[in-house]
């Protein structure tokens, strides 16, 4: 009967999310005094065996979750104080799950849609329903993932983005819903925010989030039914092909304005069939060269301040000026600096300037107290000039 209550007492230790209350300690150091009473050796060696393993294992569990950065600091961290005052409010999620590949954990942080929640701007409009999710990346084995200012930073993609049930992931991912991140290394975890219309419109659907180790959507690493709009993971897949549930609020779903925004799809004349050859050869590129990638990276990120271009140019300090190339995918990707420290973002050449546009892009990225301006020569040659504000 005793060993029947401690099974019981240890299943309710393993079943907490939280280090064991004192009661609990107390209650297993009892049950061990108790079997020592009995005289049986080898059953009180288990016992204490196995409470050091509970308490071992919860010291770990407990550091898990103490050694990330929560979303509202990780929005500061990238100077982003709108989205980190949203992340306190109630429409906020908060969600802690890790799954991992390889050398690579990878941990779902939070995420929140709305209105107004930054200051995101396109085409010189601010745009009010937006869509953010936080993750943090980090090595499996505790070593610490290479900061930006490493020359290996970024030879290993990951794709982040966000997947709808009912809809063909390689057609409606991050790329082709307006979608971008920024991204920071602190103490040696990566930390990307990602940002995309507002999905919340399609609460009433399955939401996922996919992570790949992938420059772009992958159609080999997932598997999408045609019939009931699921999406899964490919298991005969090599490579990483995780896939988080999305738990937005069911409630804010909205049929009328999900059609509406599926129109906009139209324009983009997706075809009914891809070259399967090719994106087998994508696939197996991108496998092959997991350690090896020259750090492209998916998506647009675009944004503006209410601090004109002018002031920063006046009264700023020049700090950085770096000269950009595009991508396969007509994408700049530069440096940034924070008050955490140096970040890593891409854009897109034409979400900063018109055809034939020279001269500075009306698209500004402030970062609380640095700034990131965009200017395109005649011969069509981008740089991105860093500034700081001075005190």
């Amino acid at each position: 009967m005793e060993d029947k209550n401690l099974d019981r007492l240890l299943k309710s230790a393993l079943s907490s999310n939280y280090e064991p209350e004192s009661e609990l300690n107390t209650k297993i150091i009892q049950k061990v005094r108790a079997n020592k009473m009995r005289n049986v050796k080898k059953n009180k060696m288990s016992v204490i065996l196995v409470a050091c393993c509970i308490l071992l294992c919860f010291s770990i569990v407990s550091f898990a979750a103490w050694q990330y950065l929560t979303p509202k600091e990780i929005a500061v961290g990238l100077g982003n104080e709108m989205l980190a005052s949203a992340f306190e409010s109630d429409d906020a999620i908060f969600m802690n799950e890790s799954q991992s590949y390889g050398d690579y954990t990878v941990t779902l942080l939070g995420a929140i849609s709305g209105r107004n929640l930054t200051d995101f701007c396109a085409n010189g409009e601010v745009v009010s329903e937006r869509t953010y999710a936080v993750v943090g990346i980090s090595r499996t084995d505790g070593a610490p993932m290479p900061k930006t200012s490493d020359d290996n930073y970024g030879k290993v993609p990951f794709f982040v983005s966000p997947l709808i049930q009912g809809l063909n992931p390689w057609q409606y991912n991050i790329v082709t819903m307006n979608g971008g991140y920024s991204e920071i290394v602190t103490d040696g975890i990566m930390y990307r925010i990602i940002e995309c219309d507002n999905i919340e419109l399609f609460a009433d659907r399955e939401l996922y989030l996919c992570v790949s180790n992938t420059a772009f959507y992958d159609r080999a690493a997932y598997l999408y039914d045609e019939r009931t709009g699921i999406i899964s993971v490919n298991g005969s897949y090599e490579g990483m092909n995780l896939l988080f549930q999305l738990p937005l609020d069911e409630g804010k779903s909205d049929k009328v304005k999900a059609d509406e925004y599926l129109k906009s799809f139209e324009e983009l004349n997706f075809p009914e069939s891809y070259d399967e050859d090719q994106d087998k050869m994508n696939s197996e590129t991108n496998r092959q060269d997991f350690t090896e990638q020259d750090g492209s990276t998916n998506g647009l990120l675009e944004g503006t301040s209410d601090i004109s271009m002018g002031e920063i140019i006046k009264d700023w300090t020049l700090i950085s000026e770096e000269k950009v190339e595009l991508n396969t995918a007509g994408e700049i990707q530069y440096h940034y600096e924070t008050v955490m420290g140096p970040g890593i973002a891409t854009i897109a050449e034409e979400t900063l300037f018109e055809l034939g546009e020279v001269g500075y892009s009306k698209v500004v990225r402030v970062y609380e107290k640095n700034a990131s301006l965009f200017y395109r020569d005649e011969k069509g040659v981008i740089t991105v000039f860093g500034y700081e504000r001075t005190e």
